[in-house]
């Protein structure tokens, strides 16, 4: 019974860690391994793949809602007694959607009278996809990886850009449904999946990126917007309104 004890350690690792804290070893022996095993140095290996998996390897960079939509506000309900709606109307869909199932399909629309609504803050963003930022934040931005090309400039509003990067991250959908034939999307497409972050070999340092695919519901859809560490210890650095980071962990 003695030898069944000393098994392979790092096997013995997380029952011994779990039986040292919970009292569940009562003998001698049984203590003494468990807090030996419990509290040993990690091998290399094992301290890799912990850091790995707790420090953060790129942050998601959002915004709160700023109560309006890109596309304008005129919409329509293609079957009165469904849910759905649409930007447009009856007959007329939005020249920036697709006709059949009312998603958005020009990448580079913008509305020529639109203006930020919530203008106490450096980060916004539309109902309809877009996160807008601040002259403020684009210049901490810029000098922290971001390139011009990675900010579309508002016709109406020169205060605010359109937060648009360039590179795109690889990105799955935990869930995929209703594809359109007319323009060969989903509709539905939700549960972001960083799969970029299997591919890393070390944390993103700097810059801003995008996720190939946007996420949500038609018409409310949004790319996730993603920036390095240091550029995400910038942004903590100044004192920006309404920014949100979250750790994105490999």
């Amino acid at each position: 019974m003695v030898q069944d004890l000393f098994l392979e350690r790092v096997d013995l690792l997380p029952l011994a860690r779990l039986a040292f804290r919970s009292g569940g070893w009562t003998s001698a022996l049984g203590q003494n391994l468990a807090f030996e095993v419990a509290f040993q140095p990690l091998d290399d290996r094992q301290e890799e793949r912990m850091n790995r998996t707790q420090a953060a390897w790129a942050y998601a960079l959002h915004g709160h809602d700023d109560d309006t939509y890109m596309l304008g506000d005129e919409t329509y309900k293609p079957d009165p007694q469904s849910s759905e709606w649409r930007f447009g109307s009856m007959g007329h869909p939005h020249p920036a959607t697709c006709p059949e199932c009312g998603g958005k399909v020009d990448p580079d629309y913008i509305h020529p009278g639109y203006r930020v609504k919530k203008r106490r803050r450096d980060i916004t963003a539309t109902y309809d996809g877009y996160l807008l930022v601040s002259a403020h934040l684009r210049k901490v931005l810029q000098d922290h990886g971001a390139t011009r090309e990675d900010f579309v400039a508002l016709p109406a509003d020169p205060d605010y850009f359109w937060l648009r990067p360039q590179i795109a991250l690889d990105y799955a959908a935990a869930e995929r449904a209703r594809h359109c034939a007319s323009c060969r999307q989903f509709a539905d497409e939700v549960v972001p999946i960083p799969v970029f972050l299997g591919k890393l070999a070390e944390p993103i340092a700097a810059g801003v990126y995008r996720s190939c695919l946007e996420f949500g519901s038609t018409p409310l859809k949004a790319f996730q917007v993603v920036v390095g560490v240091r550029t995400a210890l910038a942004i903590q650095a100044h004192p920006l309104v309404g920014i949100e980071l979250e750790q994105l962990r490999a």
